[in-house]
């Protein structure tokens, strides 16, 4: 990252945790409006019955002194029952509706952090793994969660009982409610100075979960890999040395944590030693009743016990405050492929303009230089060019997965940079030769599970892609059972099921990126038949290093390390001695000349 995107970072997330979570409770929040006041109604209630009941024992203690009927002593201990079990329903239908509103909100906060990574750019998703962006986006939420639900009905709630205490002890001893007010304050700054120091080292330890995290995801997708090439030593490495760094982080968050507890419990003896000296000397001057010393140690135990419940949620707000950070960088980050205003594509195929486009991944190191070209409409285009050429880079400028460095790209004579993204990619069929599949039934991946695809449109497209013959060694049809794995599938049907999407989608300009490069003969000259079907009435390009496959194509370029050497009618290459093309067709084994 560099330092003017570090300084987009600072600026976009504020140093303030308060302006954060205002932001963050207006936004998801403000849908539940009635959830909320009845969550603070009952919230409010239970500290009020809470506080209730010290006052209640109170008045018992003072009418047995005076010697008070026992009629009235039975009436008072049914009151304080009922005031304590109505407490405590009370406080459960509080936790009740604050587990709801968490729930809620950081269901939709997921969502929408789901799609925002979705939006973004291909060059957000090389910068962050996907464990990485799976701990934020399920892992960072689920603390969120803990916070809306737990912190904020247990924080605020022992808030409010304390400072609801706290008055009380004023009401029966200004000098008593400022001692303690002040061994109040004084405790929550040392333990908010704790927790501020803190922070750091819980965002540490988040971002060191995240990286061991992504590198188990990492490890699970090519187990075969690791095992064939032995790889297994290096991976123990690399796992004992991430583990290394998360305990270390895991340690120093710890020992913050312990330092809370100490602070508590040097508060917890300090509060009630001060409490019982005070409460000793008023009580020698008259100024208190034995019934009033009770009262005020009853409710010195519930300020000890809830600030100790504070200091332990404070570790769940050290967390949020991590995690919120952590999520607000996806949140706030812009993609650097925006949306343009709209254009009108014309109907039917698409043609393709590439105009003096320069690209590069990194600065200062380029993959494409001054490409320019053009595809009329309805004309077959054959890419081809040794790896790491700039092929699928062009493609990727294309689909507007980058904007280019310089130049300017058009379909259909349109600029990309006018289009809407969604408008364009619709436009336009992608097929590689990796395939992605989804957990469910053939049906489901064909249409993407989109109802709106009928059974008889998706045989119509089978059948005239002309694999009718491969549909019916399906066992169960479209309700055969697929897994993201593969499904019983083998590389070249996976393909078969790609094209079918595409022509599902009926898009103006196909784009076929290596599609049969790890297909066996047979099932090659299935899949050539089947795209050449799908390219009918079409513009297309097709990257390929066999040149059987781009036999019929009207076009010819040829790319070496991100520049164009040749672009021509196939047949003025192929009858051209000069041209790269018509050499490589002269040799036995093109793939390994190809420049």
């Amino acid at each position: 990252m560099n330092a003017s995107q570090s300084g987009q970072r600072r600026r976009v997330l504020p140093r303030m945790a308060l302006r954060q979570y205002g932001v963050l409770f207006a936004t998801y929040l403000g849908s539940q409006c009635f959830s909320v006041a009845c969550m603070v109604f009952l919230l409010v209630s239970s500290i009020v019955l809470e506080l209730l009941g010290p006052q209640i024992i109170r008045a018992f203690i003072d009418d047995v002194q005076h010697n008070s009927a026992i009629q009235s002593l039975t009436t008072q201990a049914i009151f304080y029952l009922v005031v304590a079990i109505g407490g405590r329903l009370v406080s459960a239908g509080a936790s009740y509706f604050s587990e709801n509103v968490g729930w809620n909100a950081t269901n939709q906060l997921r969502a929408d952090l789901m799609y925002r990574c979705l939006k973004l750019d291909h060059s957000f998703h090389t910068a962050h793994t996907p464990g990485e962006l799976l701990a934020r986006v399920d892992g960072d939420v689920e603390i969120l969660s803990h916070f809306f639900s737990q912190f904020v009905i247990r924080f605020l709630g022992c808030g409010l009982l304390v400072v609801g205490v706290l008055l009380l002890m004023a009401r029966e001893s200004i000098w008593f409610g400022i001692v303690m007010t002040a061994i109040f304050l004084l405790g929550n700054i040392i333990l908010l100075y704790i927790q501020k120091i803190a922070i750091t080292y819980y965002k540490l330890h988040l971002q060191t979960q995240a990286e061991l995290s992504s590198f188990w995801g990492e490890v699970f997708t090519c187990l075969e890999d690791i095992a064939s090439c032995g790889a297994v030593c290096y991976i123990l490495r690399r796992y004992f040395r991430l583990q290394r760094q998360e305990d270390a982080a895991e340690m120093k968050r710890t020992a913050f944590w312990a330092a809370f507890e100490g602070a508590e419990v040097v508060l917890e003896a300090l509060s009630l030693l001060i409490t019982l000296i005070l409460g000793a000397l008023f009580f020698v001057q008259g100024q208190f009743t034995i019934a009033t010393v009770v009262m005020l140690l009853l409710y010195t135990g519930q300020l000890l016990a809830y600030i100790y419940d504070m200091a332990e949620q404070l570790s769940s707000f050290q967390q949020a405050v991590a995690s919120l950070e952590r999520i607000n960088e996806i949140y706030h980050t812009q993609s650097r492929v925006q949306d343009g205003p709209g254009v009108d594509f014309p109907v039917g195929a698409l043609s393709v303009s590439f105009e003096d486009v320069s690209f590069a991944y990194e600065k200062g190191q380029p993959v494409l230089q001054d490409i320019s070209f053009r595809l009329a409409a309805g004309e077959i285009m054959g890419l081809i060019g040794r790896t790491a050429s700039g092929k699928t880079t062009l493609i990727r400028l294309l689909m507007r997965f980058y904007d280019p460095t310089c130049g300017s790209v058009f379909l259909g004579g349109q600029d990309l940079r006018q289009a809407r993204l969604d408008d364009l990619r619709r436009r336009i069929g992608l097929v590689t030769q990796d395939v992605q599949l989804f957990r469910g039934t053939l049906r489901d991946n064909l249409t993407l599970f989109t109802e709106s695809i009928s059974d008889q449109r998706i045989l119509q497209a089978i059948e005239r892609l002309g694999i009718t013959e491969w549909y019916r060694r399906l066992p169960q049809g479209l309700d055969t059972a697929l897994s993201s794995d593969g499904g019983g599938l083998s590389a070249g049907e996976a393909q078969l099921l790609a094209c079918i999407r595409v022509f599902l989608q009926d898009p103006q300009l196909i784009i076929l990126d290596e599609a049969t490069a790890r297909l066996d003969p047979a099932t090659e000259k299935i899949l050539i038949r089947a795209t050449r079907q799908l390219m009918a009435g079409r513009t297309a390009l097709v990257i390929a290093h066999r040149l059987s496959t781009i036999e019929r194509v009207d076009q010819v370029m040829v790319l070496a390390e991100g520049r164009m050497l040749e672009y021509a009618p196939r047949h003025m290459l192929a009858k051209d001695p000069a041209s790269y093309y018509y050499k490589l067709l002269r040799l036995a084994h093109s793939e390994e000349m190809l420049p």
